[in-house]
């Protein structure tokens, strides 16, 4: 018995995440028109105008004056149940997963949506991005605000 939970424990451990590397956006999903879930690509905020995100030869562009609202969550990256997650957070650090939705108008005033999971390095920096660029009107929402 004691095998096949240390064997468990190891195969767990081992297992790594599904998410993004360094530099790396990933288009969760959203009502992007011509945009699959699951590109991966990076995201540009060198632009005083709009937010880039540029994948496989292709771009979005988001312009700021056209973002109603963003929000930034942060979740578990595997839910493993009650167990197994005591067992895993005694030996080391669960994973997170960092999302920003960002609502918006495209250029025919329709509302799109986008979800764009990042590096756990750029959340701080997008969200003051955001907050600087986007419109006053636009708020982030408050629950997430103050989260890293």
């Amino acid at each position: 018995m004691k095998r096949v939970t240390a064997c468990f424990l190891i195969l767990i451990l081992s297992l790594s995440a599904l998410a993004v590397e360094d530099g790396q956006v990933m288009y969760v999903g959203g009502t992007a028109p011509g945009m699959a879930a699951g590109v991966i690509g990076r995201l540009d905020t060198t632009s005083e105008k709009a937010l880039i995100f540029e994948y496989a030869g292709n771009k979005l562009m988001i312009p700021y004056n056209a973002i109603e609202s963003f929000e930034y969550s942060k979740e578990v990256t595997r839910h493993l149940g009650v167990m197994p997650a005591i067992a895993i957070g005694l030996v080391k650090m669960r994973r997170h997963s960092h999302y920003f939705r960002i609502s918006y108008r495209d250029p025919n005033n329709v509302a799109q949506a986008a979800v764009f999971q990042v590096p756990k390095n750029m959340p701080r920096t997008l969200q003051a991005v955001l907050e600087t660029r986007a419109p006053r009107t636009c708020k982030p929402s408050l629950p997430c605000a103050g989260q890293n």
